[in-house]
């Protein structure tokens, strides 16, 4: 049976948020005895620059910012994909989430 190496991607903007689904998930593979490694990627900003005034004054701008934090869990060995399943829709619903299987 060959092996595959599973990759998810985790994005959102909320840290607590992240950091609780990473907790969660890291049981979820402790209690299976699933070989995993989790690592946090580079948060990522995006600003965004609205004038204040929609007719005259130009220099008066208002800038917002949204920080989005990346985490990364790498699954070595085989899974069901029930498990998977119930990974993926006990998620909160500020948590993106992308699969990568190599």
């Amino acid at each position: 049976m060959k092996k595959y190496v599973m990759q998810f991607n985790i994005k959102s903007n909320n840290y607590l948020c992240l950091q609780i689904y990473a907790h969660f998930c890291k049981k979820v593979f402790d209690t299976l005895k699933i070989k995993y490694s989790f690592f946090y990627l580079p948060k990522k900003k995006k600003r965004i620059t609205l004038l204040k005034s929609p007719h005259v004054n130009k220099k008066a701008r208002e800038q917002f910012e949204v920080r989005y934090h990346n985490l990364c869990i790498q699954l070595n060995s085989n899974i069901d994909a029930t498990i998977l399943k119930w990974l993926f829709f006990e998620k909160p619903p500020t948590v993106h989430l992308k699969v990568k299987i190599k």
